[in-house]
Order: structure tokens, then sequence, then C-alpha cells
């Protein structure tokens, strides 16, 4: 599915920056600055797919060479502390072959070259890891006009203020019609929307497409950033991965806090698919029955029926975790189920909570032989979901307390990071003076100090989520489940195993053939992941 992401930064000397070394990086080139010495070397750099640049007509023919552009945009700023570049980064849908993507990088650069007057260099990258996703295009800007003579005036319109929000809401504007349109020329049915979740909420609501305004009401997860991609490609630990992880959790959980307020029986009843864990149900389908709830970011009507949850799920709500995704409208069948039971009773088992499952235990001994009495009837079908979903449900809970452990070590992190961040800001800039002047020293100071602030609050929230009494709470919670899941069992075993019980032959492998052969010992009642 394709995604909507666009950023624009700028490159400055007062950070360190040189647009030398930002062009041979994002275009795999060996450049020389003049100015400083240094010779930028990226030309073993893996990743680069194509690089061109683009100035207006009757430009110099050095602005379409990278090596003499950069040259020049160094040599026209003459403050310590310039703005020498600007980038504008946006991802290519990797629905797109090479050549389609090619072509939209294109356009959109030569609609800003159009539009401001600069010249540019596009720099498309490929992703990352074999079979990756994450197609992007750097373009490299010059912070300043250029006409026949050369660079000329600064582009002011992008430098900040009510101007330059609105210039970066077109430019935003620009890449989402772009790309939905190179989409649409490619037969792909595939669009994005710049528009921030809240206005996109607003105007679902007002059209009265309710399903689309409580999914467009989640809280939209952080980009990740190369260095914290790189590090979960590695298996390690990432704030920002962990960040986000929470908060498609969040989500999760606020959309089942609205789903249990409604007859979710006589939604699926219809659908061949059963609801579990939420009491009696009543006997008939309530037509027309909404809620009021309060969205992320504003109020709203909202009446969700399977198809809306189908909807929910292409928008993307529920993250790629399969335990957290909610039933589909379509009937899976039973084979399906029964490799799904088996499956996840391995990952119940490398957590030691198989001892409390006898009953569960019987029905994936079952599962695993393709038991005879596991036929497509409707009420085995029915039976065989309910288990399913009750042992993800488990699963879930099981590591529940872990994550806030992990949540918690990393607020510590993050919080050691916020002190040492403005302690040695008080160090080594006690008062005001060299290098900044008085009004930015507070606001340095006030960032690091608002920063720390923040980051002790997050450590509060998550140090409350580790007590003994919310420990207890998860152990509650794991117990509900087991109980609920072994009442699941025992109802698929009186409606089904005893018609296909396992023969003296040995029709049903030994749950050892199941299990790893070392499998952990039981850790109790309630054990969880960790």
């Amino acid at each position: 599915m394709a995604i909507y992401h666009a950023n624009i930064k700028t490159i400055s000397r007062s950070k360190g920056h040189s647009s030398i070394a930002a062009a041979a990086y994002r275009a795999g080139l060996l450049l020389s600055d003049e100015r400083t010495g240094q010779r930028h070397d990226y030309r073993r750099r893996d990743g680069v797919v194509e690089t061109r640049c683009m100035a207006p007509v009757g430009s110099p023919a050095w602005a379409l060479d990278p090596h003499q552009l950069w040259v020049e945009a160094e040599r026209a700023e003459r403050r310590k502390d310039s703005t020498v570049a600007r980038e504008f980064e946006f991802a290519l849908p990797h629905e797109l072959d090479e050549d389609q993507r090619s072509s939209l990088a294109t356009d959109v650069t030569r609609a800003l070259v159009e539009r401001y007057g600069f010249a540019a260099q596009a720099s498309i990258h490929s992703p990352g890891s074999k079979g990756g996703l994450n197609h992007h295009v750097h373009i490299l800007a010059t912070t300043r006009r250029i006409g026949p003579d050369g660079l000329t005036d600064k582009t002011r319109e992008l430098d900040g203020g009510p101007t330059g929000r609105e210039e970066v809401e077109w430019v935003r504007a620009l890449v989402a019609s772009s790309v939905n349109a190179h989409l649409e020329a490619a037969g792909i049915d595939a669009r994005v929307d710049h528009r921030t979740l809240k206005v996109q909420a607003e105007e679902a609501l007002a059209r009265g497409d309710l399903a689309a305004a409580a999914v467009l009401s989640r809280q939209p997860t952080r980009h990740l950033g190369k260095s914290a991609a790189a590090m979960l490609r590695r298996g390690l630990e990432s704030g920002r991965g962990e960040i986000n992880e929470q908060i498609a959790l969040d989500n999760l959980h606020g959309l089942e806090r609205i789903a249990r307020e409604f007859d979710k029986e006589a939604w699926f009843q219809g659908q061949g698919i059963a609801a579990e864990g939420y009491g009696e149900q009543p006997s008939g389908p309530r037509k027309g029955k909404r809620l009021r709830f309060g969205l992320a970011n504003g109020g709203g009507e909202v009446e969700l029926s399977p198809r809306m949850l189908a909807k929910a799920r292409d928008y993307g709500l529920f993250g790629s975790d399969p335990a957290d995704q909610p039933p589909l409208p379509q009937r899976v069948t039973s084979q399906e189920l029964l490799e799904g039971i088996v499956e996840t009773w391995r990952e119940l088992v490398s957590a030691g909570a198989e001892a409390a499952l006898t009953w569960t235990r019987r029905v994936v001994e079952h599962a695993a032989a393709g038991a005879s009495a596991f036929a497509d009837s409707s009420a085995v079908w029915t039976k065989l979901r309910e288990v399913l979903r009750s042992m993800k449900q488990l699963k879930h809970r099981l590591s529940a307390y872990s994550r806030r452990q992990q949540a918690e070590r990393r607020a510590i992190r993050l919080v050691h990071m916020a002190e040492q961040s403005w302690e040695e800001f008080n160090a080594n800039h006690p008062r005001p003076g060299c290098p900044w002047p008085e009004h930015e020293w507070k606001a340095r100071r006030t960032r690091r100090l608002v920063a720390l602030e923040k980051r002790s609050a997050e450590l509060e929230k998550a140090r409350k989520l580790t007590t003994p009494e919310e420990a207890a709470a998860c152990d509650a919670s794991v117990l509900e489940s087991q109980m609920r899941l072994e009442a699941c069992s025992e109802a698929l075993a009186s409606v089904g195993l005893t018609e296909g019980e396992p023969n003296s032959a040995g029709n049903v492998r030994n749950l050892h053939a199941i299990d790893s052969p070392d499998s952990p010992p039981s850790l109790g009642p309630s054990p969880r992941f960790h």
C-alpha cells in the first residue's frame, strides 16, 4: 500500500553542514570543497539509483553539473551561518517500477524548479534491504535563484513565517497530487493524502463516512529515520521503533474500546464469525445503533459494522502484527484455522503456558493430526475460530507486562540522555554570550529543560504501569484469558472431538512432535513472555 512521506529541511553552516558534502552523499559522487579543502568521496555508496540536475531555461551550463553547481552555491554564501542548500525528500511508491519512479521524481523536481527558480539535484535511492519498500528521492536545491549570470537572490518565501507555511503546504500537495497521478496512470488503485489525520477525519465526518472518521482519529506514528530503521533491521532496540509499537497498540485498544460497546455477536453471525470474550449477547441485531465517542481530534458519531472493520483494516489502523488484527467479514477455511492453532500453540508452549491448558492441548493434538471431526461445518468452524482468537489473546496478554518493563527501561534511558544534555549545556554555556546571543541561548536552554521535564513525566507514567499492583492485574488478565481459552476448547471438544477421537493406530502425532524437544517447563498458572 502506497504511503505518503515528505520532508523539507535545510543544510546550514551553523550546524556544521556543507552542501557539497550533502550532494556527494546523496548522489554517490566524489566532490571537493574549495572553501575547506575537503574531499567528500561516496563513490562506493550503495543504493543510489540515479542522479540528475535541473535548472531554469537559460541557466549556465555548470548548473547541470554537480561538481560545479555546489562549488558555486557555497561560493555565493558569505556568512558563517548561511543556509547553503534546501532538501525536499519524499517517498516513491514501491508499486511503481523503476522508470515510473524516475518519471515521478523528474516531474516533481521540474515543478519545484519552475516555481522557485533554483537549481536542483534529484537523487533516487533504493531500499536499504533486499525486498524493501523504502524507495525515495532527495531533491537538493540551491537557496538562491539562478539566471543566465549565475546565482542571484535568495528564495526567502521558503524561510518561514505565514508565507513559508503556505509554501510548505503547496509542496506537500504537489507531491501528493503527483504521486496519485502517476499511480493512476500506472493503473494502480492506491492513493496517498498529504493532509493531517485531523483534517482527513473532519472531512470524513462532513461527508458522512463515519468508519473512515473513526480510523483517521488514530494517533500518527513517527518517522523512523535511517539510524532507527537500521537498528531495527539488526534486531536492536530503537527508541522511535518502540514508540511506534506503543502508538500502534494504543490505536488498537482505542478501537477495541469502541467495539466493545456494540453487539458484536449480531454483527458477525451473518458472516459466519462468532464474537468471543464479550459476555452474553442479545438474541437479535440492533439496527442502526450508534455510539457517540470522542475522536482524538474532535467528536462525532460512529456506527461500526463488519464492512467498516474491514475498511479500518485497509486503512492500516491495526499495524502489521497478525495477532492484533480484528476478524474480517470473510470466511477462512478450517484447514487454515487448524494450522493457525498449531502455530500459536508453539508460541504458548515457548512461554511455558501449556500446563494450565488441558483442553487446549487436546484440541491441538487433533488439529495437528487433521482429525476428521474438523469438517467445514458451521458449528465446528465457529468454535475453531473462537479457540484461535482466544489463543492469540492469551499470547498477547502474556507479553503485556514485559512490554511495560521495556517501556520503563526505554524511558529511563531517555531521561538519562535529557539529563546529560541539560547538564552539559549548563556546564559549557552557563550564561549568554559567545557563541549565541541571549535570546538564542535562552531558547536552547529552554528546549533542553522542556525535554527533560517531558522525559521525566514519561518515566513517571511508565513506572506507574510496572507497580506490583499492575503486575498482579496483568497476572489476573492472563488467568482470565487461560480460563476463556479452556472454555472455548472444551466447547469445541463437545461438538467435534468426540467424533474424531484419535485411534490406536496413531493418527495423532504426540505433542512432543509439535513442540520442540526441549520445550521450557511450565512457569506456573500465569507466565509472561520475557
